[in-house]
């Protein structure tokens, strides 16, 4: 069999596409992949052929014109019996099988009515729509109701950065960044800052109710901008709030020695929610559709409210074996996701 496969995007080396139809080619060596990018792509197996695009496809018009004159000579060129693109487009034609892949967003977001009619005739035309989490099929599944079973998850790792930090490290974090004390963490981006004056009065009521020397600790994703904190100055509790701007160097260690986790952030954001409980952190996230869809049980689910948050906060901080059934279900749920058993799946059933 021969395969075809577009694999579109910025950094395709990283791509869960490209990841897949490597692991398909090893499992495969008798089937050959004609891969088109418009990017080199190294460490390729022998059965795989890449097919460089040029011009490269910097924006849709590039993308639809290529899939529209240039893809149906290539199908024909390679004898392609099989595609599959992640690019949220197909060939117009049902001469062969072909398939959608979704990890992300953003072709679910689509604006433009032209590329959303596009998009609406590619998972109409797909044999399957293969989705990454829960929160893509759900969005695709109410789009489009009459799919007829043809969505199939797949589940990758989330923790490919698997950074290991010891007792010592975890102690020698806190003593770097915050005087060794235990904290909450609280990341501060343009999608969480609206929450800021909540978390900080969460963080006082919790205060008033428990002698503790818990301090909370707001990560910052671009500058401090301490125009989000109003008169910070008067905060009862100013100096048990550490400001730090997040870096590269600072962001897994501080998640990783964290006694507790706020997540009021977006979709976009979880990925931060998936490296607290590979390092046995405990999340209090807000309760939201789309995060009861992402992490189901594995977190402790707060309204994003003053009261509710606080009693969150108060539960982690004295309900001991609590935590403990908590961070047993994040372990739990993390082992849904593996690469080498999404790949497996995606193998069976494009080969059907």
């Amino acid at each position: 069999m021969i395969v075809g496969a577009h694999v579109w995007g910025e950094d395709i080396e990283q791509s869960r596409l490209l990841f897949t139809l490597k692991n398909a080619a090893l499992a495969k060596p008798t089937n050959k992949i004609i891969l088109f990018t418009d990017c080199i792509v190294n460490a390729l197996p022998q059965n795989c052929l890449q097919v460089n695009i040029n011009p490269k496809l910097k924006n849709k018009l590039l993308l639809y014109y290529w899939y529209k004159y240039k893809l149906p000579k290539m199908l024909l060129k390679y004898n392609i019996s099989l595609f599959i693109s992640n690019a949220g487009m197909l060939y117009s034609a049902n001469a062969i099988k072909q398939f959608l892949f979704i990890d992300n967003k953003n072709l679910l977001e689509e604006r433009n009515n032209f590329f959303k009619k596009k998009f609406s005739a590619a998972v109409l035309a797909a044999q399957n729509v293969f989705v990454t989490d829960d929160i893509l099929a759900d969005s695709l599944n109410k789009k489009f109701p009459d799919l007829s079973g043809k969505t199939q998850k797949l589940y990758f790792n989330v923790n490919e950065n698997n950074t290991v930090f010891t007792l010592n490290d975890i102690e020698a974090i806190k003593e770097k960044y915050i005087a060794g004390f235990e904290y909450y963490l609280f990341r501060v981006n343009a999608s969480s800052q609206v929450q800021l004056i909540t978390v900080l009065k969460a963080f006082s009521q919790l205060k008033k109710w428990q002698k503790t020397s818990l301090r909370l600790m707001l990560l910052f994703e671009n500058e401090i901008d301490e125009k989000l904190l109003p008169d910070f100055k008067n905060y009862k509790y100013k100096n048990e709030v550490v400001l730090l701007k997040e870096t590269n160097e600072n962001a897994l260690p501080l998640t990783a020695a964290a006694f507790a986790y706020i997540f009021f952030g977006e979709y976009k954001s979880s990925q931060n929610v998936y490296n607290a409980f590979y390092y046995n952190v405990p999340v209090i996230a807000a309760d939201t559709v789309s995060n009861n869809l992402l992490f189901k049980a594995a977190v402790i689910y707060a309204a994003i409210n003053v009261d509710s948050l606080a009693l969150q906060l108060q539960l982690i901080y004295k309900n001991e074996s609590y935590k403990i059934q908590l961070l047993q279900k994040a372990a739990m749920f993390l082992t849904r996701f593996n690469s080498n058993t999404a790949s497996q799946k995606f193998i069976e059933i494009v080969s059907n």
